[in-house]
């Protein structure tokens, strides 16, 4: 097993060193990004819920999902258009996810309680 993460280790890292990108760098922007991504969403959604704008929220989200992303257009060299096209799709899913999340937390009631599903009900 050891084997296997060394090769994966050694095949990453010299991807990086071909596209003048700091593996270490993009890694702790992927995690921060991730951490920002679900904060900012979560205001967002407790200003959609409140009836106030969600415009900043949703730009900041925005911004903390693509930095490592944006890291890799501006510093890397060399980079593969396939890589673009993953990046473009990307944004796109998570576009659309985002869009169903605010929706359902808009259409969710305001007091917090958890929906009872159809199952509960009968069981009851």
């Amino acid at each position: 097993m050891e084997y296997y993460f060394t090769v994966i280790k050694d095949y990453l890292f010299h991807q990086a060193n071909l596209h003048q990108v700091d593996p270490w760098l993009f890694g702790s922007l992927y995690l921060l990004s991730k951490v920002l991504f679900l904060l900012f969403l979560g205001w967002a959604i407790k200003k959609l819920r409140a009836k106030k704008s969600i415009l900043l929220p949703l730009l900041f989200a925005a911004l903390g999902y693509s930095l490592p992303y944006l890291y890799l257009i501006i510093a890397g060299k060399n980079i593969p258009l396939w890589i673009y096209l993953v990046i473009t799709l990307i944004y796109a899913f998570s576009g659309w996810s985002i869009r169903l999340k605010l929706r359902s937390a808009r259409l969710q009631p305001e007091t917090g309680d958890i929906p009872v599903t159809t199952t509960e009900q009968s069981n009851s």
